[in-house]
């Protein structure tokens, strides 16, 4: 009956206290207004605003060259019998990469050095010869003058003398007689030479005999001299300092006339060709400075110039060739790459920039959010909207100008669509990092 009447008076403990809670929970309520709860704060992405240098680029895509590039051929016919280089090594320019049979070509070339010898000897005698003909015809020409004018005198004198009455006239037609036949004697050694071509006049048969023997001369040298070449064409060598690129042939391979056998590409410096739009073509021209980089070739910038733009769209479209000269020493860029040029089209310098994303369109014009500190509220924050004028803009930035933004400013760059002047803000991120309350930017 005891433990009855302790779990009653334990029962009526419990709802009493109950019953107690409740008024006084009624009583709390009656005559007082809630305090109403803070708005949360809404996420951000922030950045500082800094000075410097803004540029405006255009970025066209091109195709890595070589400066220079030989497919070497053979251009006679033989076995190959020597490779002296493999693909990716280096040559210099006369070095010899292939070699090609030529015991076939020595043969030829012995031969024809034979014929020459034996041309040359010809023409000596003929012309020996014809040198004594002419000689012997200038003696009896020489001999025939003096004949005729000695009885020529002889003649004149006696004409004199019989006059004076001292010879007789037999005497004088005796003379004349000797003239004349003197005369006829000079007349014909003037002809015969004539005809050894002592006046260069005509040809006589000694001297057609002495052409064909020279040119039996000059044809057998030709012969030994395209042996020469046919002979220096068995070596083949690099013609520029380069790369070998390509090895098409092996020790035994058969070499014919246009059988190809290595290329030799020349890589430092490379040229990289890219198609100009015509909008673009005020911006970019011979010496414009130009940054490369290669997608293979990740965190490699190659600063070059451009050689040169051609005065003609290329055929079929409406841009125009540039050349650049890109320095390659270390061979690291190869013919075929594709890579990314990027011109400056406009430049500005010692300029406030902000992220691009950071600026919006208001009510007022171009405007931004800057983050102002408030030191009542437990947040990073609150938003305050600041009017900027744009100036330069690329990709991921912004040139501003305007009193309410300078360099260290911190502008808000990523925000919701619910945000507004004044609102309070939470920073997620800095600079594309992520951050803390604690760690907000300062």
């Amino acid at each position: 009956m005891k433990h009855v009447l302790d779990f009653d008076r334990a029962i009526l403990t419990f709802v009493t206290g109950i019953a107690c809670v409740a008024a006084a929970a009624g009583c709390a309520g009656h005559g007082a207004s809630p305090k109403p709860s803070p708005s949360p704060a809404l996420s951000v992405t922030v950045a500082k605003a800094r000075r410097g240098d803004l540029a405006e680029r255009v970025a066209l895509t091109g195709i890595v060259n070589a400066k220079a590039q030989a497919n070497l051929q053979s251009v006679i016919t033989g076995q190959v019998v020597e490779v002296d280089a493999l693909v990716g090594d280096r040559v210099n320019q006369g070095e010899v990469l292939v070699r090609i049979d030529d015991s076939t070509v020595r043969a030829q070339l012995q031969q024809n050095i034979g014929s020459l010898n034996a041309a040359r000897a010809h023409l000596m005698q003929v012309q020996t010869g014809d040198v004594g003909a002419a000689s012997s015809a200038t003696a009896n020409l020489d001999s025939a003058q003096v004949a005729y004018q000695t009885a020529l005198s002889n003649y004149n004198r006696n004409k004199q003398l019989l006059a004076q009455g001292y010879v007789s006239q037999s005497a004088v037609d005796q003379a004349a007689q000797a003239a004349a036949a003197a005369q006829a004697q000079l007349r014909g050694a003037q002809v015969a030479a004539q005809n050894a071509n002592l006046g260069g006049r005509t040809t006589s048969s000694a001297q057609a005999e002495i052409h064909n023997a020279q040119a039996a001369v000059d044809e057998a040298q030709g012969a030994v001299e395209l042996a020469q070449a046919q002979l220096a064409q068995t070596v083949i060598r690099a013609p520029f300092d380069g790369v070998l690129t390509q090895r098409s042939v092996d020790p035994g391979t058969l070499a014919a006339p246009g059988t190809p056998l290595v290329q030799v590409s020349e890589l430092d410096p490379v040229y990289i060709n890219v198609n100009i739009p015509e909008e673009n073509l005020p911006y970019i021209h011979r010496g414009t400075a130009v940054a490369v980089n290669v997608g293979s070739l990740p965190g490699r910038v190659w600063h070059a110039s451009v050689d040169e733009v051609n005065s003609a769209t290329t055929s079929g479209t409406l841009s125009y060739l540039a050349r650049i000269v890109v320095p390659n020493p270390g061979f690291s860029l190869k013919a075929g790459m594709v890579a990314d040029a990027s011109f400056v089209k406009s430049q500005r310098k010692d300029v406030v920039i902000v992220p691009r994303a950071a600026v919006f369109e208001g009510e007022g014009g171009d405007q931004v959010y800057i983050l102002a500190k408030d030191p009542g509220c437990a947040c990073d924050g609150i938003a305050k909207t600041v009017k900027v004028h744009v100036g330069l803009q690329t990709d991921v930035d912004a040139e501003v100008q305007g009193t309410g933004v300078a360099a260290g400013t911190i502008v808000i760059v990523q925000r919701p669509d619910t945000l507004k002047e004044g609102s309070t803000v939470s920073i997620s991120s800095a600079n594309g990092q992520a951050t803390s309350s604690s760690q907000a930017l300062p």
